[in-house]
């Protein structure tokens, strides 16, 4: 009864969508994301300092569906998660980076909420959702060698050594952390943001796209969170982990707009069904605005 109570009530609200005046828009878009890494063990672990850089974001396209008031949007596109870290000393001191890039195809589906909704012009707030496919995976560490500081369980290397200040260790130069196995294969990301459309011409749209995104689930793989419980992840120790990423994107679109008289027109127009009164004239259609 409930399952046809809401599909009922979602086919009403999707024919009183279609019987609106809409606009159909299809492009491609391109920009950068900012990762942040919430990881509890990395954030205790005075091994690591953060550091911020911007990931370039190659390519992606979006399509999307504008009512009044409101619109649907998808917009598969990759991108490239995982913060930097440098690694500290027992002093203090940068003795190398951690770097980590996670490549991603993305696929969001969102909805928009038009806050300004003009004839050529629309800003929008946006919130969707998204399932993230592991392409490629590449965590490494490169480090002088130097003093650093190890949880006392963490099992060593033969040529770890450990003294009563810290942990002796040898130069090591794009020693892989966690392999691309060390990752979910899949991902999911919650988001929020703003987005603008500007109509270029009566064909073209350029749309600019901010975005926060938030994963739900832990991006690493659960045996690898095992060995970390375990304190046999060299470079890891226990916490749980997820991505956050900051998206811009700048993209352009060619749109379509569709008055809810068109149907009725051409269906007079292809099947005869509109009647012409001798005598009687037509008036030019007015173009309605855009948005």
């Amino acid at each position: 009864m409930y399952r046809l109570f809401f599909g009922s009530l979602l086919l009403c609200f999707m024919q009183s969508a279609m019987a609106q005046q809409h606009s159909m828009a299809l492009g491609i878009y391109s920009g950068m994301t900012v990762p942040y890494t919430f990881d509890e063990g990395i954030t205790e672990d005075p091994r690591y300092q953060e550091r911020f850089t911007g990931k370039f974001a190659p390519v992606g396209i979006s399509f999307s569906l504008d009512y009044k008031g409101f619109g649907l949007i998808t917009s598969p596109g990759l991108i490239t998660l995982g913060q930097n870290f440098s690694i500290a000393n027992i002093y203090g001191g940068h003795d190398g980076r951690r770097i980590i890039n996670l490549n991603y195809l993305n696929v969001p589906v969102g909805i928009k909420i038009h806050i300004i909704d003009l004839s050529f012009f629309r800003v929008s707030g946006i919130a969707s959702i998204s399932t993230a496919y592991l392409l490629n995976a590449s965590d490494k560490i490169t480090h002088s060698e130097t003093k650093l500081t190890f949880p006392d369980q963490t099992v060593l290397p033969d040529n770890y050594i450990r003294e009563y200040d810290g942990v002796l260790v040898p130069r090591l130069k794009n020693q892989t952390v966690i392999p691309k196995e060390g990752y979910n294969s899949l991902q999911f990301f919650a988001a929020a943001g703003i987005r603008s459309d500007w109509d270029v011409s009566n064909t073209i749209r350029v749309s600019f796209d901010f975005r926060v995104n938030y994963g739900l689930t832990d991006p690493r793989s659960d045996d690898y969170i095992k060995q970390v419980e375990n304190y046999q992840a060299l470079y890891d120790t226990p916490g749980r982990r997820n991505e956050m990423f900051v998206q811009l994107s700048l993209g352009i679109a060619r749109y379509i707009d569709w008055d809810k008289n068109d149907k009725a027109r051409q269906k007079g127009i292809k099947g005869g069904s509109g009647k012409i009164f001798p005598g009687k004239k037509s008036t030019p259609k007015r173009r309605r605005p855009r948005g």
